[in-house]
């Protein structure tokens, strides 16, 4: 598993192949936090096509590595793309029949197994107006509401940093509320890696990281991970709110009619 990862984070010829139609990557960040995290929200992200073409290109990419490794051929991305699409091509025809129609299980929010807080965190963002919002809820280990917060962000400049923001938000309400033990999820993949980078003082985001690191050092049992959007869906909610209205609140103990529709949508898959 490590190899495959190191193969996408190294490898021009990925990037490029992924970056471009049909898969079209640009705003996703290759696997360098988990391979299998980032393949599962591949699967819930593309559609069934596109994700069987994705596994292709894996493989190819895996054997033209090897290729190269042992016998010194090496193949352009544009062929691979051509060889093993038509290969797909003409195993789905050998196939024949009627396509069955594929349901795809999307993750869903759940507790910490270890009976930890969770809080969830989303940014919402208009790079037009460089104006976004950031929200989150934390729940206990029976799933029940515990707080929330929403609020606008005046400027920011990507998503990325937006959603640092949110993190740090969500931090700040943990060190108010004297929070000892949470897991933090976030469904952005690239601010997790930021934020959990060894050295970051030379990132453009580095100050706002040095707050998030400060402020998880006051928390004596924390973990930060990712979740797909999926399992997400309060925060994001919450972001939008937060987007849209322009005020920064905060909910204690009961939870606002704006989020009890994807509070008790959650709830009810723990039952």
């Amino acid at each position: 598993m490590e190899d495959v990862v190191h193969l996408f984070c190294k490898c021009q010829v990925a990037s490029t192949i992924l970056s471009n139609p049909p898969f079209n990557l640009h705003d996703t960040i290759l696997p360098s936090l988990n391979f299998k995290e980032w393949m599962l929200e591949r699967a819930v992200t593309l559609s069934p096509d596109s994700f069987a073409r994705l596994m292709m290109m894996i493989w190819a990419m895996w054997k033209n590595r090897n290729n190269m490794l042992w016998s010194g051929i090496q193949q352009t991305a544009q062929d691979m793309l051509l060889s093993s699409f038509s290969w797909l091509d003409e195993f789905q025809k050998a196939q024949g029949g009627v396509k069955k129609p594929q349901v795809l299980l999307r993750p869903k929010w759940k507790p910490d197994e270890h009976g930890a807080l969770k809080l969830n965190v989303d940014a919402a963002f208009l790079s037009s107006t460089t104006k976004g919002g950031v929200g989150g809820v934390l729940r206990d280990a029976s799933g029940r509401f515990v707080a929330a917060f929403a609020s606008p962000v005046g400027h920011a400049a990507s998503p990325k940093q937006c959603e640092l923001m949110a993190i740090r938000a969500g931090l700040d309400l943990l060190v108010s509320l004297q929070v000892q033990q949470v897991v933090v999820e976030s469904d952005s993949t690239m601010a997790i890696a930021e934020a959990l980078c060894s050295d970051y003082t030379l990132l453009a985001n580095g100050g706002l990281i040095d707050d998030i690191r400060c402020a998880m050092q006051k928390i004596p049992s924390i973990r930060l991970e990712y979740q797909p959007r999926s399992s997400n869906m309060v925060a994001h909610r919450l972001a939008g709110i937060g987007f849209e209205t322009g005020n920064s609140c905060v909910w204690l103990g009961l939870a606002p009619a704006c989020i009890r529709d994807v509070l008790n949508h959650d709830y009810q898959y723990l039952h």
